[in-house]
């Protein structure tokens, strides 16, 4: 009943506004916005309106608001920016969006502080304490009440102090800490009477009916309560008389006047229903129908329980389900139709579970509140050592995960260096067995050939040889060069690097010089790009091997006086064009021959492309294009 009875206060905090008035006034505002140019009054007017509109139609109010903050950017009018997020995020407010509220809210005090209105700030602070407080963040809402306190105080604005000290009051209720909570109440009456706000003095003394109720003193209850309704009587607020009526209803009820507890909600029915407000009609059932059980009237009870119960469903008022269906299991029972009163017992046992989080998130808050005001007692105590076991126990997950995520990275970076160990250890064996086969070659096979072609020549000179065998053994001496020249080609392809024996291009340079020596053929060679790659066996030997066949061909059938040989590289694309000025050929009659086969094979196994260009007369050039 208490928490119900709260969210009573809740609401009287939001129903302030005069109707009538209020759509006078809008009605007003939508014509002056009709006959106004795009200026900072124009601004100022979008902001009027989100004002206006913010408790009657929030999303209207929400969207003129940003209309506005549209305009005061473009106009670059930071005063305008600053009221319309207020007024925007006021009226987020009220559409329970507590979280883009304080969205908007931040951005509002962002640009109060640019333009340095106090009187702005005052309230950006305080609407942003009052979201804190709706949001339980307790110690929060009392440091923007601070700030929002010295805002006011240069402003010398007593509504807004008190509205601050009213927050504040309400911030003590809601942890049950009255004697603060009267206090602050106290304070903000003071300020309200001296502004002559009669709605607010009237709301905050509903209040303190509800804090000197809670507390069991039902005399000042019932005096602060109906001096409320008093004050709104005169005022013509129905809204909050149906409320200020049911709270007086409840106090009687509370005191077991159970006659003047009718009286009072029957009068807060009949406001409620003056307006067709389902929320209070229901509430007002609810209180009737207490009062009904506590007098036996248990078939009235359960007709006013299940109407307040069918609203609440309706509207998805948790709270006030539990409370509602609570007292129809309660007349159900003592009226003996238990099958009812165990249906009704599930409704609020189903809606007493969907409050428990709620309400342990209200005694953490009201706790931690309590530990700023330094009211430490054994409950904050165990919390706080609570929170440090969980903190030690987060750092004890983090240097677990921590540890465990560098074990795995050390685990892979030691398997990636064995991985790499056993492959150099294999390039190495590898080398090792290239280079040993070299060796033999140039060894073993290499003095045989050399002494074989040295004995043919000694051989050769002998004056009692015929001329059949002299010709056996100068073709003898010549294969023997040929295969020695050869051997040496494959133990240099066969190398792990380029050695003392020659790069590449030291190479194919030596054997087109002697090529083409022995031929009075002159010789241009551009091969310094082959400096700049890191070929493989593989690219080492098919290069050469495809020069050396082309070479050949351009000096043996060309019958050229000029060969050029480059080598360029661009574009991660290696090209070798040997070039002749010979006599050409027509590519299309030609015989598969003179190596033409080879060179192809060998730009394949390259992956590459082999180009041919010939014509008769004009030369041949053959372009070897490989991937580097």
């Amino acid at each position: 009943m208490v928490k119900m009875l709260y969210l009573h206060s809740l609401l009287l905090l939001l129903a302030t506004a005069n109707l009538n008035a209020q759509n006078s006034k809008t009605d007003s505002l939508f014509r002056l916005l009709e006959k106004s140019a795009e200026d900072t009054n124009r601004v100022m007017l979008y902001g009027n309106l989100s004002g206006t509109l913010r408790l009657t139609d929030p999303a209207k109010a929400i969207a003129y608001g940003q209309k506005g903050i549209l305009l005061a950017r473009k106009l670059a009018f930071n005063k305008g920016i600053a009221a319309c997020y207020l007024n925007v995020s006021t009226a987020y407010i009220y559409s329970d969006k507590l979280d883009t509220a304080l969205t908007y809210l931040d951005t509002a005090l962002q640009y109060a502080h640019v333009v340095k209105d106090p009187n702005r700030l005052g309230l950006a602070y305080l609407n942003r304490a009052d979201i804190y407080r709706q949001m339980q963040n307790f110690s929060q809402s009392l440091k923007d009440c601070e700030t929002a306190l010295g805002y006011a105080d240069q402003a010398n604005n007593d509504d807004v102090r008190a509205r601050i000290n009213q927050t504040i009051g309400a911030v003590y209720y809601q942890q049950n800490i009255y004697p603060q909570s009267i206090s602050y109440y106290d304070k903000a009456i003071l300020l309200y009477r001296k502004t002559g706000n009669l709605r607010m003095t009237a709301t905050v003394l509903n209040n303190l009916g509800l804090i000197y109720k809670s507390t069991g003193d039902f005399t000042r209850s019932v005096a602060v309560t109906t001096g409320a309704i008093r004050i709104t009587d005169s005022l013509k607020d129905v809204t909050n008389l149906s409320i200020f009526n049911g709270n007086l209803s409840d106090i009687y009820f509370q005191m077991g006047h159970y006659g003047q507890a009718e009286q009072f909600a029957n009068k807060a029915m009949e406001y409620a229903q003056q307006q067709q407000n389902e929320k209070l009609m229901a509430i007002a059932w609810t209180f009737l129908g207490n009062i009904y059980i506590r007098q036996k009237r248990f078939t009235e009870a359960t007709v006013a329980g299940n109407k307040a119960l069918t609203i609440f469903i309706k509207i998805d008022d948790t709270d006030r389900i539990n409370t509602a269906a609570d007292m129809l299991a309660e007349a159900y029972a003592l009226s003996g139709d238990y099958a009812k009163a165990y249906e009704n017992m599930l409704i609020s046992k189903s809606a007493n579970d969907s409050l428990v989080k709620w309400r342990y998130d209200d005694d953490i808050a009201a706790m931690q509140t309590k530990f700023k005001l330094n009211e430490k007692d054994k409950e904050i105590l165990l919390l706080a050592k609570d929170k440090e076991l969980q903190d030690q126990k987060l750092e004890r997950q983090r240097l677990l995960i921590t540890a465990t995520t560098l074990f795995a990275l050390l685990a892979v970076g030691g398997l990636w260096l064995l991985r790499n160990r056993h492959l150099l250890r294999q390039k190495m064996k590898e080398l090792e067995i290239r280079n040993q086969i070299a060796a033999d070659l140039h060894d073993e096979v290499g003095s045989s050939l050399s002494s074989i072609q040295m004995l043919s020549q000694i051989a050769t000179g002998q004056t009692s040889i015929d001329s059949k065998q002299k010709e056996i053994l100068t073709k003898m001496s010549t294969n023997a060069k040929e295969t020695m020249e050869k051997m040496g080609d494959i133990v240099w392809m066969i190398k792990s690097g380029e050695t003392e024996e020659g790069s590449l291009k030291q190479r194919m340079e030596r054997f087109a010089y002697e090529i083409c020596g022995n031929k009075n053929i002159e010789t241009n060679l551009q091969l310094e790009d082959f400096e700049k790659l890191k070929l493989t066996m593989k690219q080492r030997k098919n290069i050469y091997l495809f020069f050396k066949e082309a070479l050949n061909n351009a000096v043996k059938y060309s019958g050229t006086e000029k060969i050029a040989v480059s080598a360029t590289v661009e574009n991660k694309k290696m090209t070798l064009l040997v070039k002749d000025h010979g006599k050409g050929f027509d590519n299309s009659t030609t015989n598969r021959g003179n190596g033409l086969d080879n060179m192809k094979n060998r730009a394949l196994e390259l992956n590459g492309i082999l180009e041919i260009h010939s014509e008769t007369g004009e030369g041949t050039s053959l372009a070897l294009i490989i991937s580097v």
